[in-house]
């Protein structure tokens, strides 16, 4: 969905690990301490991580993935001289919180343990962190609004007071590939709506989300 959504803009560069047969043009790499993951990133102005269900797998290859395998990259992406990151999390991490509240970028996420999905992610945004502290790539962790809904925002109901479509998951990457972000910048984003469950305030001053492109 967002290697198609970028394309028009960008040279879209797809990888995954060899276990995983996608379709179309993918590089895979076991994402290891070597030099092919060096290869797999030389001459690469930004990397898009997916955090939450981009793989799959018992929690042991899950945990493995986003910890030490997203270790090896970002330092190969630092020593080619890669410096953005987004990694694509999701809102899922705090949807622990009770409804009634609205809940802010400065909110601790609550990744269930028994969810290995989650706690993963959760595990992989802790990496990235890491790396944005030592100023060594600056990472924008962009938590993505749930369920992701095919289509535009007149695609979702009312009572999905959390989703967001998927044109405005690309419109969101999109900008922040060129945006000015700081070294760690934590992004939630949903489509607008009444009674939404997330503020996006640095969405909004950072990629003037949820206003579209023909705006």
């Amino acid at each position: 969905m967002l290697a198609a959504g970028i394309k028009d803009c960008h040279d879209v560069f797809l990888t995954d690990l060899p276990g995983n047969k996608g379709e179309g043009n993918i590089s895979y790499s076991d994402l290891n301490h070597d030099e092919a993951t060096n290869e797999l990133v030389d001459g690469i102005d930004a990397l898009i991580h997916i955090g939450f269900e981009g793989q799959c797998g018992d929690a042991t290859s899950l945990i493995d993935y986003h910890t030490r395998r997203t270790y090896n990259l970002l330092q190969a992406a630092v020593a080619s001289g890669v410096e953005r990151c987004l990694y694509i999390s999701t809102l899922r991490l705090l949807d622990d919180y009770d409804e009634i509240l609205t809940v802010t970028e400065q909110w601790r996420s609550l990744p269930p343990a028994e969810n290995s999905l989650l706690l993963s992610c959760h595990l992989g945004e802790i990496v990235c962190k890491e790396f944005a502290r030592d100023r060594l790539i600056k990472v924008a962790n962009i938590r993505l609004g749930f369920p992701v809904i095919d289509g535009g925002r007149d695609a979702i109901g009312l009572e999905d007071l959390a989703a967001l479509s998927s044109e405005d998951a690309c419109l969101v990457v999109r900008r922040a590939l060129t945006a000015e972000i700081a070294s760690w910048q934590d992004v939630h984003v949903q489509s607008p709506m009444p009674n939404q469950r997330f503020l996006m305030k640095c969405a909004q001053s950072l990629l003037k989300f949820p206003e579209d492109d023909d705006k």
